[in-house]
């Protein structure tokens, strides 16, 4: 054995003494990289098992446990299909590959680097080979999962279908082919499309490693078997480009070429057969692939490639370009007719748009007698915008600062036997707001919930200028439990864990002494239960609080998910959802109602919207069937989730309720109190309103020539001098609908001509029991000018009465608000109702009710109050300031002197009406005002509450 020496003949140990240390470096980081490894490995496992196991025990708490399993094991055979199909296919080409390395390769500075990469790689191929298939194939299979929702409609569907009459006339399908299944059937080919161009090429780019393909070698540059390799896959990669024309033809049936979104005159003469052309001609491609294995070269593919790109621009591209600018737009309407009338029939039917406005001939004036027998009506006009409102409700009722209002709704109630409109919203905790900032059991043990709600009527304010709250809808639940919000549309904190030692804030005490607690006692949130169960939640939320604290115990309880914008899609992710959830006290309990919509992109002919430039919100996607079949609603105490179904003729309601039989709840199982505040959706009134202003004319000719059309008119500006974008919102109202004998709670829009500012029409649609859903639309006579918003609120500037009112109400800084300008329709005429709202300068500015403007048949009035301004409007005395319901006498000297205004403008109205007895009680009223205002600036006395609508 040689040894080592050194210059002197003596042994040296240090060289082997260093390869022993050398030795020892390598083993520790191996063993470190080991356990890097392994840590990393528990790691990835924990977060997997954590995730999963609390999916799964959250989806038990709402006891859809069913869901979670058939979305999981859906994806698990996806992705194990997906994933094993493509390993298939990598592992047999790299196998393939090695099988025909040539076993003589030509020396080369190119080959001397391959060969030196085959010899390092090829001792392992047997086991590099199927690990490396296996880790794509992982990738594969997990992008493929997330294709459950078409694979589960494409499976469940069959049976379902919108019946004959809405069988497409280009294929003779009925819709429901294109909607659940073709999007699987397009998945598949274009992932075998992409699984095969990736293989091939990993398959060139291997042969080329394995000397198979020599690019500088002179000569032959593919050996024989690689050629026949190649050749198969790009013969199967036109196979499928074959199946990929042959679907995209149904492509056609939405195709926005036309005029409308359709198949049209172009792409039934030119692109239909151009596609079928390009089937045959990629099949024809694919057979010279696989005939060329028994010739030498490529002539025959290259010359198939090439005709198939010729085939693709000339036929497929320039031909319907040609007919498009030739045969189309010289005599569009001739050619796009029927194709036209097709769009109209299928966009009224896929929106449900398809009624017929009826004819209303709109009166010049409303009258007093109409008033009066539109007393429902007039009584719950709504003054307040919920915006403004909720500003005043954070000041005046938030009680202590980790309250909040996220949002105020408005809803009807039966109050005293009456149905009142209401505007309500629930009190909930915001721990971003705890005092001193949130420590850990602060924002998860004891600040857990909200408490209650403020409803305030529509229609009236305190002497203050706030809104009246003089109802109750009291919650009657035991313990509180109708009153406390657990769950709602505010979540600060991911988690919130109840039934501890450490009992929760409840409300604070009405004395002002402290507070009162409360333990939670409902049935909501998960049981936290052992080490095990506390270990992977506290991992789930990377917080060890939840592991360590001995404030949790065995009977403790986590609530996840609270945010109802979370919990509710969580279980339904497949429905979209309308922007507005909104609360309702439902038999002594606070419950959160989310209306929920089934949508599709793909109903053939039926015009594309974007949801977006539709609703004037952040709504995503493009449709073109829509349908408000689910309402989902939540249990503010603990967190029950039902999905009521109310549109159980929908299709694609269908497959989902046949996919998830226990996730759905037919409506007319729903208890009638739930059912009573069911309200029609905004941002589904809206989009149907988008399309029917376009869509209610059904006259091909006039459709095309756009004559007829109408548009939404213009948001107006809440500012006085402000500018607003976007369109009116429709908005809730009680009324008599033309032809009815009783009101209902309807949505209402109107309509305008575009660019014009009168309105020609307006639709309704209706929200009661027995009424929910029905559309309807009234249309005036060609020539009738009737108001609509924009002319309105011109009126309103111009009147030289309001804009003194508006001048004196903006001293001191004060900004003036304008709210919802309304219209009213009172049997065949209309009132419109402005509110005013004055802000005082401050660090929390609290919006006041100051006027309310009516106009009607070019009348302005303005007043204190609604009803006083109606009441002016008809040349009727408001009762004296000294009594009654009318306005109070106080205020600053400009509030005294700008009521005195008022009462000399209603002398001014009533000497002309000749109402003598009315004229001199103003003049007394305002004289008795402006004696007021001159001893309070005289003794600088503090003044009295400033008066405010009442009625």
């Amino acid at each position: 054995m040689p040894c080592n020496r050194d210059r002197y003949g003596r042994l040296d140990l240090r060289a082997r003494g260093g390869g022993l240390a050398q030795e020892r470096v390598r083993i520790r980081r191996r063993w470190l990289l080991i356990a890097i490894a392994v840590v990393a490995a528990i790691g990835v496992a924990l977060s997997a098992l954590s995730g999963f196991y609390v999916d799964l025990l959250w989806f038990h708490e709402v006891h859809f446990t069913d869901v979670f399993w058939k979305v999981f094991w859906s994806r698990i055979l996806l992705g194990f299909l997906f994933g094993l199909i493509f390993f298939v296919l990598l592992a047999a080409t790299l196998w393939t590959v090695r099988r025909l390395t040539p076993r003589f390769r030509p020396f080369s500075p190119e080959q001397e680097l391959i060969e030196r990469y085959r010899v390092a790689i090829d001792p392992y191929a047997r086991y590099a080979i199927p690990i490396f298939a296996a880790i794509i194939a992982l990738f594969v299979g997990v992008r493929a999962s997330a294709q459950w929702q078409s694979f589960l409609m494409w499976r469940s569907s069959a049976g379902i279908g919108f019946g004959a009459a809405h069988v497409d006339p280009v294929f003779h399908r009925d819709p429901a082919f294109y909607m659940f299944q073709l999007p699987f059937l397009k998945y598949v080919q274009g992932w075998l499309f992409s699984a095969l161009v990736w293989v091939t090429v990993i398959a060139a780019l291997a042969h080329y490693l394995t000397g198979g393909i020599r690019l500088q070698t002179a000569g032959e540059k593919v050996t024989p078997q690689v050629k026949v390799h190649l050749s198969v896959l790009l013969g199967l990669i036109l196979l499928v480009k074959a199946w990929g024309y042959f679907l995209g033809r149904y492509d056609l049936l939405v195709s926005s070429r036309g005029v409308v979104t359709g198949a049209s005159y172009t792409d039934i003469h030119a692109q239909l057969p151009a596609l079928k052309l390009l089937v045959i001609v990629a099949l024809v491609c694919a057979v010279l692939f696989l005939v060329n294995i028994r010739f030498r070269g490529w002539i025959l593919p290259v010359l198939g490639i090439g005709l198939l790109a010729l085939t693709s621009i000339v036929v497929g591209a320039i031909v319907p370009g040609t007919v498009q600018k030739f045969q189309v737009a010289p005599q569009e309407l001739q050619k796009e007719t029927p194709y036209i009338a097709r769009n109209i029939a299928a966009t009224r039917f896929a929106f449900g748009i398809d009624l017929i406005p009826s004819p209303v001939n709109p009166a010049n004036d409303v009258t007093a007698s109409q008033i009066d027998a539109n007393d429902a009506t007039v009584t719950n006009i709504r003054l307040w915008r919920p915006s403004v409102l909720q500003e005043t409700y954070q000041a005046l009722q938030r009680i202590q600062q980790y309250y909040e209002f996220k949002d105020v709704d408005v809803d009807r109630y039966n109050i005293d036997g009456q149905e009142r409109v209401v505007m309500l919203s629930a009190r909930e905790v915001s721990q971003n707001g705890i005092p001193g900032g949130p420590g850990w059991q602060q924002a998860h043990l004891i600040y857990t919930h909200g408490y209650g709600a403020v409803a305030s009527q529509v229609n009236t304010a305190d002497p203050s200028g706030a809104p009246d709250r003089g109802i109750q809808l009291d919650a009657t639940a035991p313990n509180d439990q109708g009153l406390q919000v657990y769950y709602g549309e505010l979540s600060d904190v991911p988690y919130v864990a109840v039934g501890t030692k450490q009992q929760e804030l409840n409300y604070p005490n009405p004395s002002g002494a402290g507070q009162l607690s409360t333990t939670y006692r409902g049935q909501g949130g998960i049981p936290l239960g052992g080490f095990f169960r506390r270990m992977l939640f506290a991992y789930r939320y990377r917080d060890v609080n939840l592991l360590i604290s001995g404030l949790i115990n065995s009977e403790s309880r986590i609530l996840i998910n609270r945010d109802i914008q979370t919990r509710v899609p969580k279980a339904a992710p497949f429905l979209m959802y309308d922007k507005d959830p909104y609360a309702a006290i439902v038999d002594g309990r606070l419950v959160w109602i989310w209306d929920a919509y089934t949508t599709s992109n793909l109903f053939p002919y039926s015009d594309q919207v974007s949801l977006g430039a539709a609703t004037n919100r952040d709504l995503i996607g493009q449709v073109n069937y829509m349908r408000n079949s689910v309402k989902a609603v939540v249990d503010a105490y603990d967190g029950t989730v039902k999905f009521y179904v109310v549109e159980p003729n929908d299709p694609v309601i269908k497959v989902w309720e046949q996919i998830f039989p226990s996730l759905f709840t037919p409506a007319d199982q729903a208890p009638p109190e739930l059912v009573a505040h069911f309200r029609y959706p905004e941002d589904l009134m809206q989009t149907q309103a988008f399309e029917f202003a376009r869509y209610h004319v059904t006259d091909v000719p006039t459709f095309f020539q756009s004559s007829k059309r109408w548009a939404l008119p213009s948001a107006l500006p809440s500012a006085v001098n402000g500018t607003a974008v976007g369109t009116l919102r429709p908005y809730y109202v009680l009324l008599k609908l033309p032809g009815d004998t009783s009101e209902q709670f309807v949505l209402f829009e109107p309509f305008t001509p575009p660019g014009r500012g009168n309105m020609v029409a307006y639709m309704t649609a209706g929200s009661d029991p027995g009424k929910y859903g029905q559309l309807r639309a009234f249309q005036f006579p060609t020539g009738e000018n009737v108001d609509g918003p924009s002319q309105v609120r011109s009126l309103i500037r111009q009147d030289p009465t309001v804009s003194q009112q508006l001048t004196l109400l903006s001293q001191r800084g004060s900004d003036v608000i304008f709210g919802d300008l309304l219209i009213v329709p009172i049997e065949s005429s209309f009132l419109y109702v402005q509110p005013v709202f004055v802000t005082a300068p401050g660090q929390t500015p609290i919006p006041e009710l100051k006027r309310v403007v009516v106009i009607h048949g070019g009348n302005v009035s303005v007043a204190n109050s609604l009803a006083d301004a109606i009441d002016l409007s008809f040349g009727q005395a408001p009762p004296p300031p000294s009594g009654g319901p009318g306005p109070t006498p106080g205020g600053s000297v400009a509030d005294l002197l700008g009521q005195a205004l008022l009462h000399f403008q209603r002398a001014q109205q009533f000497l002309q009406q000749g109402n003598l007895a009315a004229y001199q009680a103003e003049i007394n009223a305002a004289q008795k005002l402006i004696q007021q205002a001159a001893q309070l600036a005289k003794s600088g006395a503090s003044p009295s509450p400033s008066p405010s609508p009442s009625g």
